[in-house]
């Protein structure tokens, strides 16, 4: 029997009611695509202010079990703080175990994988069957000038990480507002689409719409561990 994780990325929730809209049409699946528990790849909130994770965590109300990890443009000491999360969140869903890293540099836009990380996530994975790893910033670039400059500064760490973590099937992020498919050392790297806009094919100035639907990503995870994933658009 496969689990089904879905994963949403950068609602960026702000005093505007239409980020929480946006959101909710990503959560509002039908029964027969209902997940078993969702995965949110940070900037949960636009200014990183306790009230827009209190809506945040509002909207989350579903009844599924979710895990959110800090983006940049995030407080991660106020998520932490609002919607209980760790710093190394860690989610099981059936036979997947998910483990969230957080790699954000104050006051940067750019992610950076530390030592305290590493150590925290490789505990966190001990005795798990599959495991998948979710962070902000993609470890690989995209093409994209002002995204590369922007993604994980050491994808170097993450590749020994995931070494030392045995059954690791899949790597998330977000942070680029849009589908991803790539791989990391064979392992599959797969980023959603954002919710709250689009990136565009306009690397300058970079060219973020919001007049287009939220995306998402679903992701398929076998008995045997192979990963399959679908992208769509809010319904």
């Amino acid at each position: 029997m496969s689990t089904t994780l879905l994963q949403v990325s950068d609602p960026h929730i702000s005093e505007d009611p239409d980020t929480v809209a946006r959101l909710r049409r990503v959560l509002d699946l039908p029964p027969s695509r209902r997940p078993d528990a969702i995965i949110v790849t940070g900037d949960v909130a636009d200014n990183g202010r306790a009230e827009e994770y209190r809506a945040f965590g509002a909207a989350m109300t579903g009844g599924l079990p979710w895990i959110a990890i800090p983006g940049n443009h995030d407080h991660p000491d106020t998520l932490r703080e609002v919607l209980g999360q760790q710093r190394c969140p860690v989610l099981d869903v059936g036979p997947v175990r998910v483990i969230g890293l957080d790699v954000t540099v104050p006051g940067a836009d750019h992610g950076f994988l530390d030592e305290e990380t590493v150590r925290s996530a490789e505990a966190a994975a001990a005795g798990a069957g599959h495991v998948v790893l979710a962070l902000h910033q993609p470890p690989v670039p995209i093409g994209h000038a002002y995204v590369d400059a922007i993604m994980l500064r050491n994808p170097e760490a993450l590749t020994a990480l995931v070494a030392r973590i045995p059954g690791v099937r899949a790597i998330l992020s977000g942070h680029v507002h849009t589908p991803l498919a790539a791989s990391l050392s064979g392992v599959p790297v797969r980023g959603a689409p954002g919710v709250v806009s689009a990136l565009t094919l306009v690397p300058d100035p970079p060219e973020m719409r919001g007049d287009c639907p939220p995306g998402m990503a679903l992701h398929h995870i076998t008995e045997e561990g192979d990963v399959t994933t679908t992208f769509h658009p809010g319904f």
